[in-house]
């Protein structure tokens, strides 16, 4: 057959199409679901599914078949992504092994193998930002946390724990296992569950981790990976296991590096580091036990990828032959130019892990709004006033009570049993059964006693107007009640009401009381402080801060729709107020820490600016409107490393060799490494040039 012949035969063979795998993520209550394939060494999601909520293991199946994405051609094959806590001692445990089965089975799956969730996580995360993560990972569903430690890529461990009401506390407990000395990483990623994760972030973001002894570097930040990052996460992990499988060489972007410090010959920059990912290979987990793959290794350098040549095609007879000789100096050029790549071409990062020393420092800082330049002497930086005026309403509930009604009355006849007349001025106090207490409505005279027939006694008479001291039902009294006189002898004065007394009534309503308002106004202040912080920092000039402790505020108006004691069942308060705040410079207030900690570096060790965790309290301000305040320090002081040295020393040599070099270093505690190209494989050595090298330190 003639070589156009061949050709055209290969031009006409059509490309096998891609196959699709499924990936599903099983957790605690939650189902997620992506369908991909890898396409041209890359892994391409062609589809998510829904998320679905399941409480019972009877409903698994229809959960799972509801999140599966409808697609054309469907998957045959299937990959599990899974919590720490279903695989035990490398296995998956047996009661969650039988659900597996009967999700490959009844959906007519064939499972290739799992990973677990978090290892999957991380390994995302690595390649989304372009270094090997250091964070706490945050999973939250209805009922629980899953709680992992990530440092510099490597999972320190997970914790399980049960939810409370209290998502802070949930969370201290949890890090609490990992030891009380632990330091934390200043980063939490929350993920998962499809929950309204924005509230859950203001709470922790909100929550006093000091003191529940929890010990972080400064206070963290909290973030919220995308809904779909984890299944993402767990299908791109299967991918890259299926290529390794299929020999198949693995296509990516290359990830964001951070600024590149020069420090010839050697530099420091943040690289990747390969994760291990759990991953039980092309093997039917139907039909045999799901098994996790051997431990990882202990060592902090990063797996290198399994890689395969492919096998070369037979090379077809064209009726051509070729000289031994030119033959033989063709394979001495291409042995000549892959000596030349292996020796040229290769590069390497690696992250250093130092045993750094923490430094605290207290200082007084001024902030001087009529200073013009810093003064390192004195402390003080020119600061610059930004005021704004804020006008909000805050509506609330009264909570006072108070008891309404009308006084009952009526009339009654006074009786003089003395020898002299008596006049009873209005107001006068008469007393009632049962200590209830009444006055006379207006002033009346009562002629003194008389003597009647056989020689009795006629008591003087005379009628007047009462009515009760106090409001309510009791004081309506049945005629024929005896009333005395507080200061009289009853054998004297005595009084009777021929007529009931009657109109007494009381009922109890809602009033405004004093703490309403106070509370109100207390809550409405701290909501306009909040906004003024936020805008003022809007107005605050490039390249300068505000110092939200310098706040101050003065009242322009106050009103409430009710004063205390009005009936009412909700009371408003309308507030506008004028904030003022301090701005600085930053850099200048670098330049002043940098000078200050520096006295207290001790030897051996060297300052390095990575964000140092500062918190201002006001102490006073001065009649010529000096701010001063109280500045707390928090930073980390590294071993001084002579780098360009350690890259002289670790030219050309074995990964491991490095690795014993580096645990030979005292002030180092571990190390990453990470040398491109992956394909080199087992005949990867750290670049033979010293300046592709690339050395990054990071404190522990």
């Amino acid at each position: 057959m003639e070589v156009k012949d061949i050709l055209r035969k290969i031009r006409q063979r059509e490309p096998q199409s891609a196959e699709s795998f499924l990936a599903l993520l099983l957790d605690e209550g939650v189902v997620k679901s992506a369908v991909w394939q890898v396409t041209e060494g890359a892994v391409k999601i062609l589809a998510l599914g829904e998320n679905q909520i399941w409480e019972k293991e009877e409903d698994i199946i229809k959960v799972v078949d509801a999140s599966i994405p409808e697609i054309n051609p469907e998957p045959k094959k299937i990959i599990f992504g899974l919590p720490p806590a279903w695989v035990k001692e490398n296995k998956i445990a047996v009661e969650k092994l039988a659900i597996l089965k009967k999700i490959s089975q009844q959906l007519e799956l064939s499972p290739v193998g799992f990973v677990v969730a978090s290892e999957a996580l991380v390994y995302h995360l690595k390649t989304t930002e372009g270094v090997p993560p250091t964070a706490i990972l945050v999973g939250i569903t209805g009922k629980d946390l899953k709680v992992t430690l990530v440092k510099l890529g490597r999972i320190v461990g997970n914790q399980r724990v049960n939810r409370s009401d209290n998502l802070g506390a949930d969370l201290a407990e949890g890090l609490s296992r990992f030891g009380p000395q632990e330091v934390f990483p200043a980063r939490i990623l929350l993920y998962n569950s499809g929950e309204n994760l924005e509230s859950a972030r203001q709470e922790l973001m909100a929550y006093s981790w000091p003191e529940q002894g929890v010990n972080f570097l400064h206070l963290p930040r909290v973030e919220i990976l995308p809904d779909d990052f984890d299944i993402k996460a767990i299908a791109l992990a299967g991918g890259r296991e299926v290529t390794q499988i299929q020999g198949i060489e693995m296509k990516s972007l290359p990830p964001a590096m951070p600024l590149v410090v020069e420090t010839p010959p050697v530099t420091e920059e943040v690289v990747d580091e390969e994760d291990m990912v759990g991953f039980l290979k092309e093997e039917d987990v139907a039909q045999k036990t799901l098994v996790m793959p051997a431990e990882k290794p202990k060592q902090f350098a990063p797996k290198l990828p399994v890689w395969r040549l492919p096998s070369l095609p037979s090379r077809p007879n064209l009726g051509v032959n070729f000289p031994v000789a030119a033959v033989i100096a063709g394979l001495i050029v291409l042995v000549i130019s892959l000596l030349a790549v292996w020796w040229y071409w290769p590069s390497a990062e690696i992250i250093l892990a130092v045993k750094s020393q923490p430094l605290e420092k207290s200082l007084l800082v001024n902030i001087d709004p009529a200073l013009a330049a810093i003064d390192v002497q004195s402390q003080t930086l020119p600061g610059r006033p930004l005021k704004k005026t804020i006008s909000g309403e805050k509506t609330t509930a009264v909570t006072g009570a108070k008891i309404v009604g009308e006084r009952a009355s009526g009339k009654v006849i006074i009786y003089n049993r003395t020898t002299k007349a008596k006049v009873f001025t209005a107001g006068t106090q008469v007393l009632g059964p049962g200590g209830l207490k009444f006055t006379l409505s207006g002033e009346v005279s009562v002629a003194s006693a008389s003597a009647g027939p056989d020689y009795t006694s006629l008591p003087g008479k005379a009628e007047v107007k009462i009515e009760a001291v106090d409001i309510g039902t009791e004081s309506n009294l049945a005629s024929g009640t005896e009333f005395s006189f507080a200061v009289l002898s009853r054998s004297d004065f005595v009084a009777r009401n021929e007529e009931a007394l009657s109109g007494g009534t009381s009922r109890e309503i809602t009033v405004v009381a004093k703490t309403d308002q106070d509370a109100l106004l207390a809550g409405l202040s701290e909501e306009s402080k909040s906004k003024a912080v936020a805008e003022l920092s809007d107005l605050a000039p490039a390249g300068q801060k505000v110092i939200p402790e310098s706040l101050t505020t003065a009242v322009l108006e106050k009103n409430f729709d009710h004063e205390v004691g009005q009936e009412a069942t909700e009371l408003k308060l309308a507030l506008k107020s004028e904030f003022s705040i301090l701005t600085y410079d930053p850099q200048e207030l670098k330049n002043l820490i940098e000078d200050k900690i520096k006295e207290l570096i001790p030897a051996g060790f060297e300052y390095r600016d990575q964000g140092e965790a500062m918190a201002f309290s006001l102490k006073n301000v001065t009649k010529d409107g000096v701010a001063i305040f109280n500045l707390d320090i928090k930073t980390q002081l590294i071993p001084q490393l002579d780098l360009g040295n350690i890259g002289k020393n670790i030219a050309g040599k074995r990964p491991d060799w490095v690795q014993q070099y580096f645990t030979n270093q005292p002030e180092i505690e571990g190390a990453a490494i990470k040398i491109r190209p992956a394909w080199l494989g087992p005949l990867a050595t750290l670049p033979h040039v010293v300046k592709k090298i690339k050395i990054e330190i990071r404190t522990n």
